[in-house]
């Protein structure tokens, strides 16, 4: 077929050359041009459509670029998509415009963040530094991170948490996962993980990876339990220690003597996951046990996912001197994941006293919004146990009935909210992204979405015992 002209609704407030380039997309996925149909001379589109030769120009550009027609010198424009790829390329398309169009309101999930939390212009001010030094930007960074960040986050992390370690013991990553992956190929073999029976997907896939068995131990509300750790063959031991055990809480100090205890006896290994750990703002700090360890047993790791932004790829690992001594036998083989350019601005705004200033004010900034959210989560949800994970910054909700969270997360995406429930099925609620002046009209929300989900699954016939 050869097209005679294009024929389209012109609107305001979109280049001429989109709608143009929109219109013929559109056709082809919905099959009203087909391979082989010619389309209308560039020429005769500025005859009969009055617009210009550059919007015609611009939209079969586009359209060259994204493979949907093809040029023939001498003979014109004509579409190039094979039947088999139109539906997939619709689906893409679609799927694009879908999640562009998505707005969430209120977003309960812990990959979010209240950017108005962070100075941002202060951070592009450390940015911008680091990027008038020509010569540090135009070299290849350190392996294990950056000197300056690692000088730096030695200081930081012994003030706030009491880990005790040397700058070469620092190793600097863009995720915990990351620095997991440089931990295992580090270790001892044969190596048999123990974590708690709620599991830890994201540190088993890397234990997986390298198929070291796991044993999943019996959580008590103080943490793993003793007794299961003590009977079983595991010689390396992941906890969180910012939340730990069934009540979600910091490992108190005899949890941490007795987990010290056993890996000295076992000459075993814990690795100490501290996740955002220095957020206390209701419970008491509690140092970290990496600075109570004598024996070099604990890796440590830590990370500024919640306390700066979830974007700034930056973790960092401290390694006892038996690994350490390892790593520098390779040092050489690994490279650097984490931005070099993120690593030195992040060195400057600890060595200026930014960090701790920052996280002072996070501390009073979520001790309100926790407070104002349990209240409201009382007041909406009476008969549910409301457990703060104070380093997540996040609300786990568990109710006394059974009900099906994956339909209500469903439902709740239709009114603009993202929910989420953890491994163990219980509505996990994050206050981070949640403003304050929204949290009373989500858990609203939140509270009829749950109650229609009941009333639902009540009139539905229950199966036959």
């Amino acid at each position: 077929m050869k097209l005679k002209t294009i024929n389209f609704e012109r609107t305001t407030g979109k280049a001429l050359y989109l709608q143009i380039y929109e219109k013929l997309r559109a056709d082809i996925l919905c099959g009203y041009l087909v391979k082989g149909d010619q389309l209308p001379s560039i020429r005769k589109c500025e005859v009969l459509m009055k617009v210009s030769k550059t919007s015609i120009e611009r939209a079969y550009e586009k359209l060259l670029e994204e493979g949907y027609i093809l040029s023939i010198p001498q003979k014109g424009f004509f579409v190039d998509v094979e039947p088999e790829n139109v539906q997939l390329r619709k689906a893409v398309t679609e799927q694009g415009t879908a999640l562009q169009d998505e707005k969430i309101r209120y977003d309960f999930r812990s990959q979010t963040m209240d950017v108005s939390s962070f100075d941002l212009a202060l951070w592009k001010k450390y940015l911008k530094e680091v990027l008038d030094g020509h010569y540090e930007i135009a070299t290849y960074g350190e392996a294990r991170g950056e000197l300056r960040l690692r000088m730096a986050l030695q200081k930081y992390a012994y003030t706030v948490r009491g880990v005790l370690c040397t700058s070469d013991q620092l190793l600097i990553g863009s995720s915990f996962q990351s620095l997991l992956y440089v931990l295992c190929g580090l270790l001892d073999k044969p190596v048999v993980i123990g974590l708690e029976e709620s599991g830890f997907p994201q540190a088993e896939t890397v234990f997986s990876d390298y198929a070291f068995p796991v044993r999943r131990l019996r959580r008590e509300a103080d943490g793993i339990c003793m007794q299961e750790l003590t009977a079983s063959d595991v010689n390396l031991l992941y906890v969180n220690s910012a939340s730990a055990g069934y009540n979600h809480q910091p490992l108190n100090k005899k949890k941490r003597k007795e987990l010290l205890a056993w890996a000295a006896e076992r000459n075993a290994m814990i690795i100490e996951d501290d996740h955002n750990g220095e957020l206390c703002y209701h419970t008491r700090m509690t140092p970290a046990m990496q600075g109570f360890d004598t024996g070099g047993h604990v890796v440590y790791i830590g990370s500024f996912s919640k306390i700066l932004l979830p974007s700034l790829r930056i973790s960092y690992m401290v390694i006892p001197q038996a690994l350490q001594y390892r790593y520098d036998q390779r040092a050489n083989s690994y490279s650097p994941t984490s931005s070099k350019i993120e690593q030195l601005a992040l060195a400057r705004y600890i060595a200026d006293g930014h960090l701790e200033r920052h996280v002072r004010r996070l501390r009073r900034h979520y001790e309100h919004k926790s407070s104002h959210m349990r209240t409201l989560l009382e007041q909406w949800f009476p008969q549910a146990d409301i457990l703060l994970e104070e380093a997540a910054l996040q609300f786990i909700l568990r109710f006394p009935y059974v009900l099906s969270l994956e339909s209500v997360i469903q439902e709740a995406r239709k009114h603009s909210m993202m929910l989420q429930r953890n491994a163990q099925g219980e509505l996990v609620l994050s206050f981070a992204a949640i403003k304050m002046e929204d949290m009373e009209e989500a858990v609203r929300l939140l509270h009829a979405l749950l109650e229609a989900a009941k009333e639902k699954e009540s009139r539905e016939p229950k199966a036959a015992p």
